[in-house]
């Protein structure tokens, strides 16, 4: 449960009459002029999932781009669900970079900047070493180059222009950062229990999620540097990954009501807030190519996730909307109303569902992939079977009611390929984690390692008008007021290639 921090100031001014009791008497008294250190932490985490603004992260990038892009949910809604139809979608693409950088990126170099300054700190300084990592890393995922060395620190050097670093130094640093910071914690030194969302200080916990992160990290090096990629992945899991659905990184909220401590999901889903998934014309729903998946697989997450409008979670019922399907087109279909296709269920939307970053399940579904390349020792098919398990159970923080036998039978029918090519082990492995990815509505990592793996296989739609020429986006675009507002915006474009959809991040290649 989210812990409450509570900031008391209490000033006491001597009121005198002589001038130099000048700048004591001219200081605001409900204005501090330094935070606790708990606090700085606590909001740095909230900023991650974007607590403060749902409609940056959550809305306009992880549902309206990343889950369309993928297939994973659709919208009838050409101008805001950009995602579905390859477009801009009225420029939604800047959303993550325009809220980041002024929040999660800048509060978290002030905690680290004031942290490294005193030894007692070190496990802050630690844990906001990795949710900086967390952050960064979707960024970069997102754009591809961004600022990163230099981002966030203009109230500190008074660089507001700072250079967009390659994304092949981003990731190594970024590995670096989690490397030291989880060797850096210390059982005698202060721990931010009630300021930390995630682990409530539990260190040991911490340095496992630092060498988890290492490894989701480490495969998406896969295509540009296998050898890097190898040792990087090595490291993690011979450092110990997190051990179970208990330990998967995730935010915790308290239902309060208030967005900045609620899952920001909720207040797009509704019907807490935006009421979006409601709305008869502009809602986003799932998409045909997860719902089709799913029943083929006979996948008990089915009626877990999804139902229609009425409520109704019967599995022969649920009815994905295609990708691409305007309100013209919808007009064509079999089913015209929009009521009767599947929409994430009313279970999701829980102000105080953990909002998840990394599972448990993704973390032996990776392991088991790096078995597979030779990468670590161990059982591919034990990891496989293991995070497809956790994968379906970690559906309980929703209220899942999947049984040891459903789970049983789903494992049955989707059992790991013991034979056969790396291809089949991986389409099976990966598929797994698209799955997993869309229940727990992390659609950004979806899009991440689909553009890594190429699987599940994905046919792309070819909407009229579309800016892609009928592909599925590789990047989103940069903020176009990046272009008079930074000069080394144009050192990115050089380096990387056109700000376009199209074009690849460098570990897409």
């Amino acid at each position: 449960m989210l812990k409450k921090i509570t900031i008391c100031t209490s000033l006491i001014l001597s009121m005198g009459a002589c001038t130099k009791d000048f700048e004591v008497i001219n200081v605001n008294p409900n204005t501090p002029s330094s935070v606790p250190i708990d606090y700085l932490l606590g909001e740095s985490e909230l900023f991650i999932p974007g607590s403060s603004d749902a409609s940056s992260k959550a809305w306009r990038i992880n549902f309206g781009f990343a889950a369309c892009f993928v297939q994973q949910m659709s919208s009838i809604d050409v101008t805001f669900y950009g995602g579905s139809f390859y477009n801009s979608g009225s420029n939604n693409f800047t959303s993550f970079f325009d809220y980041s950088y002024p929040n999660a990126v800048k509060s978290l170099v002030n905690v680290i900047d004031i942290a490294k300054k005193d030894a007692k700190y070190i496990n802050v300084l630690s844990m906001a070493r990795i949710l900086k990592v967390m952050e960064m890393a979707r960024l970069t995922d997102l754009y591809g180059d961004i600022p990163y060395s230099e981002a966030g620190k203009a109230f500190l050097d008074g660089n507001f222009s700072p250079k967009y670093d390659a994304q092949k130094d981003i990731y190594f640093d970024m590995l670096k950062e989690l490397d030291e910071a989880g060797k850096a914690f210390s059982a005698t030194a202060y721990i931010p229990k009630t300021a930390d969302y995630i682990y409530s200080g539990d260190l040991d916990k911490w340095k496992r999620a630092a060498n988890t992160l290492m490894l989701r990290l480490a495969m998406r090096l896969q295509k540009v540097d296998a050898t890097s990629a190898q040792s990087w992945a090595k490291k993690a899991i011979d450092g110990g990954l997190i051990t179970s659905n208990s330990e998967t990184i995730a935010f915790k909220f308290d239902n309060t009501g208030a967005m900045i401590n609620s899952n920001p999901n909720s207040w797009v889903l509704g019907p807490s807030g935006q009421n979006i998934a409601n709305l008869n014309n502009a809602g986003v729903q799932w998409g045909k190519t997860l719902i089709d998946l799913l029943k083929t697989r006979k996948d008990p997450r089915l009626s877990v996730i999804s139902s229609l409008r009425n409520g109704d979670k019967t599995i022969e019922n649920q009815r994905g909307l295609p990708n691409a399907t305007d309100a013209i087109i919808l007009n064509t279909l079999e089913e015209k109303n929009l009521n009767n296709y599947s929409r994430p269920s009313s279970n999701l939307m829980s102000l105080a569902t953990p909002w998840i970053y990394m599972t448990y399940a993704e973390a032996q579904l990776l392991k088991a992939e790096a078995i597979e390349r030779g990468w670590a020792s161990g059982s591919a098919k034990t990891a496989f079977i293991e995070g497809q398990s956790a994968g379906i159970n970690q559906l309980s923080v929703v209220g899942s009611t999947i049984t040891a036998n459903d789970l049983s039978t789903y494992a049955t029918l989707n059992a790991y390929p013991e034979s056969g090519n790396l291809d089949n082990k991986l389409n099976a492995i990966h598929t797994e984690l698209y799955l997993i990815h869309a229940s727990t509505l992390n659609h950004i990592e979806a899009w991440a390692n689909w553009r890594r793996t190429g699987y599940p296989n994905l046919n792309p739609v070819n909407y009229s008008g579309n800016e892609t020429g009928g592909v599925i986006p590789r990047r989103l675009r940069y903020p176009l007021s990046e272009l008079g507002i930074n000069p080394n915006f144009k050192d990115a474009i050089t380096r990387q290639g056109p700000d376009l959809f199209t074009t690849k991040v460098w570990w897409d290649k």
